[in-house]
């Protein structure tokens, strides 16, 4: 699950140093709404990398944010993945949604739950 969760963060940070590149080319948002959506693609990965930080750790409140995450992630990912869509973009789409599935398949698989109950019954001994 922390791999996952790292290789989202580590794949925003990319989409996010790629979106940097470009800010100079023209397009119909201004520049301070480009960098505000820089702000916040860096923002998100940081947010990311921490959950995960924080899920190895044990803390049973990642579970929730490690959700909230895959589903918004599915919802990016299923338009992008329809045959109308040429190649790139359909590959794109399931770069997104094979991991965000895998992700709530594991976040509530047992070996979850055990690491996250393991760790929350230490913290209160």
């Amino acid at each position: 699950m922390v791999a996952i969760l790292a290789l989202e963060a580590l794949a925003l940070v990319g989409i996010a140093i790629g979106y940097a590149a470009q800010l100079g080319q023209p397009g119909p948002v201004g520049l301070p709404g480009r960098l505000f959506l820089l702000a916040v693609m860096l923002g998100a990965a940081a947010w990311q990398g921490w959950v995960g930080w924080s899920f190895a750790g044990g803390k049973a409140w990642t579970r929730a944010a490690i959700v909230v995450w895959q589903i918004f992630q599915i919802i990016l990912a299923v338009p992008l993945i329809s045959p109308a869509n040429d190649g790139m973009t359909a590959a794109f789409g399931w770069a997104l949604l094979v991991p965000a599935a895998a992700g709530i398949l594991l976040v509530f698989s047992g070996s979850t739950m055990r690491h996250l109950a393991a760790t929350e019954k230490l913290r209160r001994e």
